[in-house]
């Protein structure tokens, strides 16, 4: 088989929580009145991926002119986290993806690289008893371009051997960044993103990828 070397990115790959962050965008703003809360919504759904340690100073101060601190952020994080955190524990699974994840494991080493800051991305993994198949489990404030440089670097990786699965530009960028390949799983929420790449492997159900995986030497 040709990969060794599998980078999972999380939310709308191994679980159905790309809503759940949605959802938790709007509560957040609608305080803010309706429009900005689906303007923000609009852009967090263009822009998957894409840290909350980025998006909220860029919202406050994109949509309505305040700047925020550091512990600003730091504080809308947390609030972010308390609306998430235990829905996305409990989230159903992408399809085919715990089997994914036990056919290959002799075969492949993984990696989780997420959006979602590190310690609660390392808990959720945990909390979903799926943490034991990761050699480690990475989210922001790094970037996942940065990420997985480190990644490559500090495990000697051969790129031809490396793919990147995800949902989002961030993970095709981290993944060109590093000329590693990427594979797509295609959903409704991301469908309009990629229509100018027919040139990418895309799935929906982790089962698709038996057929592929194995017919690539």
């Amino acid at each position: 088989m040709k990969y060794k070397n599998i980078i999972f990115d999380f939310d709308g790959i191994l679980a159905e929580s790309v809503h759940i962050k949605t959802q938790a965008f709007y509560q957040i703003y609608e305080q803010h009145g309706k429009k900005i809360a689906e303007k923000v919504v609009a852009h967090h759904e263009a822009n998957g991926g894409m840290s909350r340690f980025e998006k909220f100073p860029y919202y406050h101060k994109t949509f309505l002119n305040i700047d925020l601190s550091e512990k600003d952020i730091e504080n809308l994080s947390t609030d972010f986290s308390k609306l998430v955190i235990d829905d996305v524990v409990n989230v159903d699974e992408a399809p085919g993806a715990l089997w994914f994840l036990k056919k290959y494991k002799e075969e492949c080493n993984y990696w989780i690289v997420s959006a979602t800051p590190t310690d609660e991305i390392i808990q959720i993994a945990k909390r979903r008893g799926i943490s034991e198949y990761f050699i480690k489990i990475y989210g922001s404030p790094k970037n996942k371009s940065f990420i997985v440089k480190n990644i490559i670097k500090k495990h000697g990786l051969i790129t031809g051997e490396t793919v990147f699965f995800g949902d989002a530009m961030s993970d095709y960028r981290a993944a060109k960044d590093n000329s590693i390949d990427f594979i797509l799983r295609q959903t409704d929420e991301n469908h309009f993103l990629f229509n100018n790449h027919a040139e990418l492997i895309r799935y929906n159900d982790f089962h698709e990828l038996k057929t592929i995986f194995e017919g690539m030497n």
